[in-house]
């Protein structure tokens, strides 16, 4: 279910989504890059940590941004799909891997192409979100990995709980603006609909540091929030520089799944 009726017109999400990353690309690997489990590992790297795959065996990273997840494991052929240019520019200038300009649900690729694709923070962006399911569905083998990471509502302490809902409220949201919800609801069920079985459905906190001024609106920033007005903007700047000196718990969702072969 969408969050909002901002988001029923497919070509509105689309073009927010399209002026969102021109203006800020890499933002979202600017957060998560940084923010760390009580391990030191990053989101990315716990992504891919469970993944085991051949030297010469192909991989496809979804909505790829800025490279982060190509760049959080070694020893795959990489290809890296995203429809922002500025995007790719960024992943260009970071990475040696493949790029390619594409939307997610008319991937460019012959079907059974993939071993592995990852998906990190994107699938509750789609809209329709079943359309890119059954892209992802087609180009991935039988028998290849599908690795996601989504947003998480929990694990969360007391305190972050409620600067969570500080900062909401001068955002004037109830939650983050996503257009589709299936991070919060059925997903094996849709992750079944399109031959997937869950291998790995796990949850966890990470760390993310606001030293400066500077961390608190890059962490404000990387936040989807369509139609904002400078007015709540400058009060959520404000609410998140209140942290400055501590951390913000960001929770996420690891999930890895296995395409099996269609019904007879």
């Amino acid at each position: 279910m969408p969050n909002s009726n901002r988001f029923q017109s497919h070509r509105s999400w689309s073009g927010y989504l399209d002026e969102f990353h021109q203006q800020h690309p890499g933002i979202t690997e600017q957060v998560l890059g940084s923010a760390t489990a009580g391990d030191g590992v990053t989101a990315y790297q716990w992504l891919v940590s469970s993944i085991v795959l051949g030297d010469e065996q192909l991989a496809l990273d979804l909505a790829c941004g800025s490279g982060p997840v190509q760049a959080a494991v070694k020893g795959f052929h990489w290809i890296g799909l995203d429809r922002s240019q500025s995007e790719l520019a960024e992943a260009a200038r970071l990475l040696s891997s493949s790029l390619v300009r594409g939307d997610a649900d008319h991937q460019p690729f012959s079907s059974g192409t993939f071993d592995l694709l990852t998906c990190s923070m994107a699938l509750m962006l789609f809209n329709p979100v079943e359309a890119v399911l059954s892209e992802i569905s087609r180009v991935i083998k039988v028998g290849g990995i599908f690795a996601l990471l989504l947003p998480g509502s929990f694990p969360l302490s007391a305190r972050d709980r409620i600067r969570y809902a500080r900062l909401l409220a001068a955002l004037h949201e109830t939650r983050p603006a996503y257009p589709n919800g299936i991070h919060l609801g059925r997903l094996r069920s849709h992750l079944e609909r399109h031959h997937f079985v869950v291998l790995v459905d796990e949850r966890r906190c990470f760390r993310y540091q606001v030293t400066t001024e500077r961390h608190a609106h890059t962490f404000v920033d990387s936040l989807y929030v369509p139609s904002i007005t400078p007015k709540r903007l400058k009060r959520s700047y404000e609410v998140a520089i209140g942290w400055t000196g501590s951390t913000i718990g960001v929770p996420l969702r690891r999930v890895v799944c296995q395409r099996v072969g269609s019904p007879e």
